[in-house]
């Protein structure tokens, strides 16, 4: 199937019809029987998929700048302790989380799962149902060990935290567990709800966590201080669960209690995990490290970090990750089906509709990071001082917006291909890096978490490199330098883009608004990026770059979709 074939056909199904949900049909439906058969609309092509993600992902990001606003504006000028001891407590049921569910989830589930769905719907739940089963006696196993011992591992992961922070944080991961069961089901109805090219439903899933801490943030903090927060955390990630279940039932999955390790599939699943988790932990090595050496440093120095991480983790997240997730079900049925060819072309070409996207928002981040920050988490609680430095910060974790929007393809094309081996080994090197490199730099140097930010970009680029010449090597040699033509054209695009919109923000900023005041300085942002844009699309028209043309039609059809 041609990935960019009848785009529109499945776009509007998926997005269009809930701007038009009130035609007659809708009428004789009550609002559950609405919500479900919008829901279950498939997405067929990568780009459809893409855009229900990136949409959705957007809404969430944009509520995750909202929560965070909130929270450091609650807890950062009176509170910065309990507010490091809040971010640290994440990073062990993270760590559990992501080694059991998200090694077995996008490398081997996902792929598995679709195949025996295709050939015998039943054997293909059944295989969920078990593999669910052990992940969670696995899960809970390994939380009793840390409900026992979350003190000392506290004081493991963040050794410069006082006493009273160590216990704070303890408390909090325990608590914090408790969230991680529910994202453990809800993220494998998730699995397999997209293999179904149903990608709606669970792509709301983070929106409804997001405002549940919001509203804890506003309603529970008050009176439970930064425990009211968690407790938010906990029932946001229930309802993540809870939203999924309906759809996963009406496409015919029925949970039961059956472990049958003996199943072939289960089999799979596990001989592909394994070196996929092994390459998250590894990844998680290097989260770990970031935390390690930022509770060496300043109060509220951990938290800075992960704002400007979480500032940069959002163009690649809406633009890799999302196309990622929408390309791995779509790449495996290509494999499935021996289509090598159509394999390879896809994913040169959603490299280059993700790069199309990524390069130009990393270079207005870039440019506009003050203002971005000042906007995002600039209330009047949080200080000039840590505005700077969060925005120095980000500055240089830039670099690794590119890279995360190749490697969250790269990654999973080789999942497709059932080739979990070869990510492990690029990601074993990029570790090294991060680590060497972190550990110069806070020991030699005084660049405190810039220098966290530095290393982790050098990590990124690293495994960015390693992975696009492993898949050259192993997958494809032939056909890239019209690609590398095409990438090279969208960066140079790009830099003209830069060009012009700094220039428009210098002249702007010193001669028209008085950016002291914060509706100012959203418009001053808003038009600079918005000339910035323009001259990007001029631009792209000008070198005849194949996805501006590809953007076009696509919103010229959905311009007259909506208007007819």
């Amino acid at each position: 199937m041609d990935f960019r074939k009848d785009f529109f056909d499945d776009l509007l199904i998926g997005i269009v019809t809930i701007l038009t949900y009130t035609q007659t049909k809708y009428n004789y439906m009550n609002l559950s029987q609405k919500l479900l058969y919008l829901g279950s609309k498939k997405q067929n092509t990568i780009f459809s998929a893409s855009i229900v993600l990136a949409v959705t992902f957007g809404l969430s990001a944009l509520l995750g700048f909202l929560r965070s606003r909130f929270l450091y504006a609650q807890f950062y000028s009176c509170c910065a302790v309990e507010l490091d001891a809040y971010n640290a407590a994440f990073r062990i049921p993270d760590l559990i989380f992501k080694l059991l569910v998200s090694g077995a989830l996008s490398a081997s589930f996902i792929p598995v799962f679709s195949s025996y769905l295709h050939k015998d719907e039943a054997k293909a739940y059944s295989i969920a149902s078990t593999v669910i089963n052990l992940l969670l006696i696995a899960f809970v196993s390994i939380s009793f060990f840390v409900l026992i011992f979350a003190h000392p591992l506290s004081a493991m992961v963040a050794p410069g935290f006082s006493l009273e922070q160590i216990s704070l944080m303890a408390n909090l991961t325990r608590i914090l567990l408790v969230a991680q069961i529910f994202f453990l089901i809800s993220n494998f109805l998730t699995g397999m709800l997209q293999v179904h090219q149903v990608f709606i439903i669970p792509s709301l899933s983070p929106i409804v966590y997001n405002i549940s801490i919001i509203a804890s943030i506003l309603l529970l903090a008050p009176s439970f201080g930064i425990y009211g927060v968690v407790i938010g955390a906990v029932v946001g990630a229930m309802f993540h669960l809870v939203i999924q279940i309906p759809l996963a039932k009406s496409l015919g999955f029925r949970y039961s209690l059956q472990i049958d390790p003996s199943l072939d599939g289960v089999k799979e699943i596990v001989r592909l995990m394994i070196p996929r988790t092994i390459s998250i932990g590894l990844g998680e090595i290097e989260n770990t490290v970031s935390l390690f050496f930022a509770s060496t440093l300043a109060a509220g120095s951990l938290s800075l970090l992960n704002l400007a991480v979480q500032l940069m983790s959002l163009p690649s997240r809406i633009f890799g990750t999302t196309i990622g997730q929408a390309s791995l079900p779509i790449l495996s049925k290509n494999i499935a089906r021996n289509e090598l060819d159509l394999f390879r072309n896809t994913v040169r070409k959603v490299l280059a509709q993700s790069l199309f996207i990524a390069i130009p928002i990393t270079t207005l981040i870039l440019i506009h990071r003050v203002a971005l920050i000042r906007i995002a988490f600039g209330a009047k609680e949080f200080p000039w001082s840590a505005t700077l430095l969060t925005a120095k910060t980000l500055a240089y974790l830039t670099p690794a917006i590119i890279s995360q929007a190749i490697i969250q393809i790269l990654v999973r094309s080789f999942y497709a291909l059932h080739n979990t081996k070869t990510p492990l080994q690029v990601s074993f090197f990029s570790l090294l890096v991060n680590v060497v490199s972190s550990f110069f730099f806070i020991t030699y140097t005084d660049l405190g978490i810039v220098g966290l930010a530095i290393s982790i970009s050098l990590g990124n680029v690293v495994q960015c490199i390693g992975l696009f010449y492993m898949f050259i090597t192993i997958v494809d040699g032939q056909g890239w330098r019209q690609a590398y033509f095409n990438y090279s054209k969208i960066a140079l695009a790009s830099l003209g883009m830069g060009i012009v919109s700094w220039a428009s923000l210098q002249v702007l900023d010193l001669f028209v608004l008085d950016t002291s005041k914060t509706m100012s300085l959203i418009f001053l942002t808003s038009i600079s990026v918005l000339i910035g844009v323009s001259s990007f699309l001029a631009l792209s028209r000008f070198l005849k770059i194949d996805e501006y043309y590809d953007y076009i039609k696509y919103f010229r059809r959905l311009k007259g979709f909506i208007f007819r």
